[in-house]
C-alpha cells in the first residue's frame, strides 16, 4: 500500500483565479469494523489547491497556469491521479458512466474478481460492486483512494463510473485486459456539472465538452 498525502481541506475564502477545486473519492471501513480490508462507505472530499501563475497548470494540459485555466472564464474542478499509469498528477473532472449491455455476467464477474487492482465491496444476487484502487492501492488520511467504480447488475449490464476522461480510459483498458473480445463498445454518458463563473461568482450547470453553440440553442 502506497501512502499519499492529499491536500488539506481548505476552510477559508478561495480565489478561483489562484487555484483549483480538487475532488476525490475514498473508501474506508465503517465505524466499529475491525477488518481493515472491509471498506464499508464511500467518502467524497473537496479541497482547494493554490497554483502560482508560472507553475504548470494542474489540469494536465502541459501549459503554465497563467496561459491556461487561470485565464478561463469558468472555474473548473480537478481530481488527483497518484499512482495511475503515466503519473498524470491531476486531470480535469468530467463525471461519466460507460454502460455495457448483454454481457456474459458470470464470465465477467470471474475475470474481475481475479484482478488485484479491483476490490469487491459488495457481492449479492442483485449486483457485484468493485472499486478500482490500483496495485498497490493508495492510502490517504481519508481512506483508500478510489479511481472509479465497476458495477455488475443481475440483468447482465455492466456500469463503469469515473470522474475524468483519463480515469475512464484506464478503467476501460483494465476491462479490455480482463475480458477482451467479450466486451462490445459501451455507451458513454456524461453527468452535468456545476462550475463557477469567475466574473459573477454564480454557479453554472453544464455538461463538460458541450459546444457553446449547442448550449446557446438550448436556451
Amino acid at each position: 500500500m502506497t501512502m499519499f498525502e492529499t491536500p488539506e481541506i481548505y476552510q477559508g475564502p478561495v480565489d478561483p483565479n489562484g487555484g483549483f477545486l480538487c475532488c476525490g473519492s475514498y473508501w474506508r471501513p465503517k465505524a466499529g469494523v475491525t477488518d481493515p480490508a472491509d471498506f464499508g462507505e464511500k467518502l467524497q472530499m473537496s479541497s482547494y489547491i493554490a497554483c502560482a501563475p508560472d507553475q504548470p497548470c494542474l489540469c494536465g494540459s502541459g501549459k503554465l497556469f497563467q496561459a491556461c485555466c487561470q485565464s478561463k472564464r469558468l472555474w473548473y474542478p480537478i481530481c488527483p491521479n497518484p499512482g495511475l499509469p503515466g503519473e498524470a498528477g491531476y486531470s480535469l473532472m468530467r463525471v461519466q458512466t460507460a454502460t455495457f449491455t448483454d454481457i456474459v455476467g458470470p464470465f465477467v464477474r470471474r475475470k474481475l474478481m481475479d484482478d488485484l487492482r479491483l476490490h469487491c465491496t459488495e457481492d449479492t444476487s442483485d449486483r457485484v460492486f468493485w472499486i478500482y484502487e490500483g496495485n498497490p492501492g493508495i492510502q490517504t488520511p481519508h481512506g483508500i483512494m478510489c479511481f472509479g467504480d465497476i458495477e455488475l447488475l443481475h440483468n447482465h449490464t455492466l456500469l463503469i463510473t469515473a470522474l475524468s476522461n483519463l480515469r475512464m480510459r484506464i478503467l476501460l483498458s483494465v476491462l479490455h485486459e480482463d475480458c477482451g473480445q467479450w466486451m462490445a463498445r459501451p455507451q458513454i454518458t456524461y453527468k452535468p456539472m456545476q462550475f463557477i463563473d469567475k466574473r459573477t461568482g454564480q454557479p453554472i450547470t453544464r455538461t463538460p465538452g458541450t459546444p457553446a453553440s449547442k448550449r446557446r440553442r438550448r436556451r
